[in-house]
């Protein structure tokens, strides 16, 4: 498998490259032509960019790599309401308005498939209602729903701490021990890590 993970922007977001020759770009947060760099350099074929959820961290980096790689962009349906809101999306924060327009919108259990791998939706809401993550055989990319010894904030606009608690647990927790976690911010851990902290 062909794995790469770029920390961008400010706020130092994981944005993931993955796949084998053909990829996904999973929250490409900023910094699109180091991310574009990376592509062309390992001769890669970008298949469709990834939103694990809505926050303006995770997408920056969107519309640049929607056009030049002519790529969709998916979230989860619930998210489009976060998207197009500068408010909850948080892009006000920057000084922007952003609104994003997705190309496809994913729900829990849904399943992408590529020409060499497939990666399964595990639906997290809390962080935001359309929190999603990404499951590839023992592989995991949390989010910003579950970090190492930590988990989402369900204090922004939307969300629900109770909610991203539950998800954790019904959702995650249940996977096995040695699922590789890769949070959208951080660094990576396991399931049986954060075991002991729920």
């Amino acid at each position: 498998m062909f794995f790469k993970c770029i920390e961008v922007g400010d706020v130092v977001t994981n944005c993931y490259v993955f796949g084998k020759k053909e990829v996904v770009i999973i929250d490409p947060g900023d910094d699109a032509t180091r991310i574009e760099s990376i592509i062309v350099e390992n001769d890669l074929i970008p298949k469709a960019i990834l939103l694990t959820h809505g926050h303006f961290d995770h997408f920056l980096g969107c519309c640049y790599l929607k056009q030049r790689f002519k790529l969709p962009v998916y979230a989860h349906r619930d998210e489009k309401e976060v998207l197009s809101n500068p408010a909850y999306n948080l892009s006000y924060l920057i000084g922007s308005e952003i609104k994003i327009t997705c190309d496809g919108y994913f729900e829990d259990g849904d399943v992408f498939e590529f020409a060499d791998f497939s990666l399964k939706v595990l639906h997290t809401p809390g962080h935001t209602p359309g929190s999603s993550c990404f499951l590839y055989d023992n592989i995991l990319f949390s989010g910003d729903t579950l970090f190492k010894d930590s988990y989402g904030r369900g204090d922004l606009p939307l969300g629900n701490q109770d909610k991203v608690f539950e998800s954790i647990k019904e959702k995650l927790l249940v996977l096995p021990r040695d699922t590789k976690v890769y949070p959208g911010h951080g660094v990576p851990t396991t399931i049986g890590d954060e075991l002991k902290n729920f």
